[in-house]
């Protein structure tokens, strides 16, 4: 048997390192996602690739020019690259045309 105190203890610790290793999850699989370039629903649906500019470009997309500094510090101001509607593309391989004849 063991105090309430005891008790308490033990369950808030738990309670916290569960919490850690799912808030570390979920933040590791964002910055996958923001290395790739994609949304998390882009990539649910198996879009992969359309604005992936490579990973210092991707991450300059959504921190801005001065993103070495916005990550440490959201305050500082840093311009976006867009204008936050319209978001730049890879540029796709042509494909040639097929021919069914």
């Amino acid at each position: 048997q063991v105090s309430l105190s005891v008790f308490w203890f033990a369950f808030v610790a738990d309670t916290c390192v569960v919490g850690f290793l799912f808030v570390s999850a979920f933040l590791l699989f964002h910055l996958q996602l923001l290395w790739r370039g994609q949304t998390t629903r882009e990539w649910s649906t198996g879009r992969h690739g359309l604005y992936n500019l490579g990973w210092r470009r991707n991450v300059e997309e959504l921190l801005g020019s001065r993103w070495y500094l916005t990550w440490l510090c959201p305050l500082v101001p840093s311009s976006l690259p867009g204008d936050g509607v319209t978001f730049q593309m890879r540029e796709l391989p042509a494909h040639k045309p097929v021919n069914f004849f």
